[in-house]
């Protein structure tokens, strides 16, 4: 048998073995309580982040990569800045978690409201909370309130698999074994979206995913997010979460829902001013 015949085989071979089982220096944890216990401390870690990367998304509505610049802070301040091919700006979205600005280039456009995920789906085509939407860039899963929880390993994948149960809803975890953050999670049972989770890298103290996959399968609608350069837990540019208009850019003022209210009418102007 030649080389590459040798080496295809072998291939074939590994290709169906189970993954190593790393459990780190702690071992293995057989209490399901313990584990979420440090899977959620080893994703609390990262509270801000600032830096650049592409964003991937395919919805019924098109498909496409744009580059970004992003910051964000727990619990819900968020600028995102989308640009194109040539690096020319798309769009810049802003929300302190209470209110949005939204800055559109090509309709010369400022809108600004309530930041319900109606309003904030103007930019991504999701509508998530801003609360959700800083965490999934924080590399955080959102849990669901919990009734009980199941512990298991998946040998093949070589990870665990956490399942938290509230009523007919469940979430399931799967988790690496050896620095504990979740690498995917999907809910049953009410719609909602999966998240996956790749690239981890050391960063400081933590350990750190450069990429994040959201699927929300009842959408028809993804996003993928590659972090390029990125920085964590530096003291917030509080400057880039500034809610004021651009200067001479018209402003629209939209309700929760997202409709556009009626421009307020200015008071007349007093006698002889």
């Amino acid at each position: 048998m030649n080389r590459a015949a040798v080496a295809i085989f072998l291939a074939l071979v590994c290709s169906g073995c189970p993954k190593r089982l790393d459990f780190g220096p702690r071992g293995r944890i057989t209490q399901a309580e313990e584990l979420f216990r440090l899977t959620r401390e080893a994703q609390d870690v990262t509270a801000t982040l600032q830096g650049d990367g592409k964003l991937r998304i395919e919805s019924p509505q098109g498909t496409g990569t744009v580059s970004v610049f992003l910051a964000a802070s727990r619990p819900g301040l968020l600028r995102v800045e989308m640009f194109d091919f040539f690096n020319r700006p798309i769009a810049v979205l802003v929300t302190d978690g209470q209110r949005f600005g939204l800055l559109q280039f090509q309709e010369n456009k400022f809108y600004q409201g309530p930041a319900t995920p109606q309003n904030l789906s103007r930019f991504l085509p999701l509508a998530l909370p801003s609360e959700e939407l800083v965490s999934v860039m924080l590399g955080r899963v959102p849990f669901i309130p919990t009734e009980r929880m199941t512990l298991g390993v998946d040998e093949k994948e070589a990870l665990y698999v956490l399942t938290l149960v509230r009523g007919d809803v469940s979430q399931v975890l799967h988790i690496h074994p050896r620095h504990l953050r979740v690498v995917r999670s999907e809910v049953q049972g009410v719609r909602a979206y999966s998240l996956e989770y790749g690239r981890f890298e050391p960063q400081g103290d933590a350990v750190f995913p450069h990429q994040v996959t959201l699927r929300a399968a009842s959408a028809d609608t993804s996003l993928g997010l590659r972090y390029t350069d990125v920085t964590l837990n530096g003291a917030p540019d509080l400057t880039l979460f500034d809610l004021s208009a651009p200067e001479g850019v018209p402003v629209v003022e939209v309700d929760e829902g997202g409709q556009a209210l009626p421009p307020v009418a200015l008071p007349p102007a007093a006698p002889g001013s």
